[in-house]
């Protein structure tokens, strides 16, 4: 008869055992039947994705341009430096 009162507390503690795994699995069912992101936002983020990944070629292609200048204008200010020294030695 003694071990009565325990077996009623362990049936106690796994009650509430499976109503805590209860309330967990409905919430994981919950999440798991919500979209992360809204089919709209979802286009959204794609739009936009586009768009950048358009911005950054243009940015590149600048990039790309200006070192060419700035190839460019060394070469042509090296050219004239040594212009201008040959003519300062003479």
């Amino acid at each position: 008869m003694s071990d009565k009162p325990r077996i009623e507390d362990a049936l106690t503690r796994f009650e509430a055992a499976l109503e805590g795994l209860e309330t967990a699995i409905a919430r994981a069912r919950q999440e798991a039947n919500k979209p992360e992101v809204p089919d709209g936002e979802t286009a959204a983020l794609r739009e936009d994705r586009a768009r950048l990944a358009e911005e950054l070629d243009q940015v590149r292609d600048n990039a790309n341009k200006l070192l060419e200048a700035n190839t460019e204008a060394e070469s042509r200010i090296a050219s004239a430096m040594e212009r201008i020294q040959s003519v300062l030695s003479e």
